[in-house]
C-alpha cells in the first residue's frame, strides 16, 4: 500500500466469472425471391464473405434479422479472442463493406452489442470492446469489496475523503446524533486501473475514532464490526438509474450525461439502530445485480386488474 496514493490490494481468487458464449448461424448465400422490398433490397447486396472459407456468413432467408446475425457473429469473434478486450472494433465503413449490408443495419448490430454488455462507446472515439462483467450477488449481505473478490477480481482502492461532514437531517436522526456531525468518507474502486465505482458513505459519529489509515485499508463493514464493534445485523438496499453529474462524472471519468447504476444501502444493527448509509455510483457496462429467490412466490395474489380486484377473482 502506498500512502501517497492511497491504493491497496489483495491476493486474487480462483475467478468463477463464466466465460460469454454465443452461437454461429448457418448461413446461406442465395437471394431471397419477390418484390424488391426494402430488406430485400439489403439482402440482396454483396454478402461478407469469409476469406478463409468462401463462405457467405450470413444467412440472407433465415427468420433472423441481419442486424441480429452481425451482432453473433461480432460477439463470436469477441469470445474467441479474436476482438481483446478493450480492442476497437472495426469502423461502420469496414463493416458495411465486409458484410454487405446498410449502415442502419451496423448501427442495429453494434446497439445490440451494447445493450448486451459486449462494447462500450467512447465519444470521438468509436466502439470498444468491453472488459468482463462483474456479478453483484444480492442475496449474501457482503460488501462491494467482497462481491468483487469473490468473483477473483483483484480490486484496488483510493479514499478521497474522511472526515467529520453534516449529513442530511434524516440519517443524523437516524443515526440518533441529530446534533452531531457525522463522518463521510468518498472512495474510488478501480479494476485494472480502471475506475468502475465511487462511494459516498455516512458513518455514525463513533466514527471519530478511526484514523485515515485505517478507513483507506479496510472495507466499511470491516470498519463497522472490527474496529468500531457495531456489527451488521440486516441491510436495505434500494437500486435505480441517473446520470452522472459533473463531480460524479469527472471521479468515474464519464461525461456529466452518462448513465450510471446507483445502490442505495443503508445497514442496522439488532437494535434496529443504523449504521451506515452508502450510495454507490457503479458504470454500468461492466456490473450486473443478480438475485435468486425461493419459489412457489405468491405472484397471482399480488396480480391487480385495472379495476382494483385480483386476478384470483375472476376464477371465482
Amino acid at each position: 500500500m502506498s500512502e501517497a496514493t492511497g491504493y491497496f490490494w489483495m491476493e486474487p481468487m480462483e475467478s468463477t466469472t463464466q466465460k460469454r458464449t454465443s452461437s454461429r448461424r448457418p448461413a446461406t448465400s442465395r437471394p431471397p425471391a419477390g418484390p424488391a422490398t426494402e430488406n430485400e433490397i439489403l439482402a440482396t447486396a454483396e454478402p461478407r464473405v469469409d476469406a478463409g472459407k468462401g463462405e457467405s456468413l450470413l444467412n440472407r432467408e433465415s427468420a433472423t434479422a441481419l442486424y441480429m446475425q452481425i451482432a453473433d457473429l461480432l460477439r463470436s469473434d469477441i469470445d474467441s479472442g479474436a476482438f481483446a478486450t478493450d480492442s476497437k472494433l472495426p469502423g461502420e465503413n469496414e463493416l458495411t463493406r465486409r458484410f454487405g449490408v446498410s449502415r442502419v443495419t451496423v448501427r442495429q448490430a453494434i446497439a445490440q452489442l451494447l445493450t448486451d454488455g459486449y462494447v462500450v462507446s467512447k465519444q470521438g472515439k468509436g466502439t470498444f470492446v468491453s472488459r468482463q462483467k462483474f456479478l453483484h450477488d444480492l442475496k449474501p449481505m457482503r460488501g462491494f469489496y467482497d462481491a468483487l473478490v469473490a468473483q477473483g477480481v483483484e480490486p484496488k482502492t483510493k479514499l478521497l475523503e474522511f472526515g467529520p461532514a453534516s449529513a442530511p437531517d434524516n440519517v443524523r436522526e437516524a443515526f440518533g446524533s441529530p446534533e452531531s456531525d457525522c463522518f463521510q468518507l468518498r472512495r474510488l474502486y478501480l479494476v485494472d486501473d480502471e475506475p468502475i465505482a465511487l462511494v459516498v458513505s455516512y458513518l455514525p459519529p463513533e466514527a471519530s475514532g478511526l484514523t485515515w489509515e485505517q478507513v483507506n485499508r479496510n472495507p466499511i463493514y470491516v470498519l463497522l464490526e472490527s474496529l468500531l464493534e457495531m456489527p451488521v445485523a440486516k441491510a436495505e438496499i434500494r437500486i435505480r438509474a441517473r446520470t452522472a453529474g459533473t463531480s460524479v462524472g469527472q471521479a468515474l471519468g464519464l461525461t456529466s450525461r452518462a448513465a450510471l447504476l446507483v445502490m442505495e444501502r443503508e445497514s442496522f444493527g439488532s437494535n434496529g439502530k443504523l449504521r451506515e448509509h452508502t450510495t454507490f455510483y457503479i458504470r454500468p457496462e461492466n456490473y450486473e445485480f443478480t438475485l435468486s429467490v425461493q419459489g412457489p412466490l405468491p405472484v397471482g395474489s399480488s396480480i391487480k386488474n385495472i379495476n382494483g380486484s385480483s386476478a384470483l377473482d375472476r376464477t371465482k
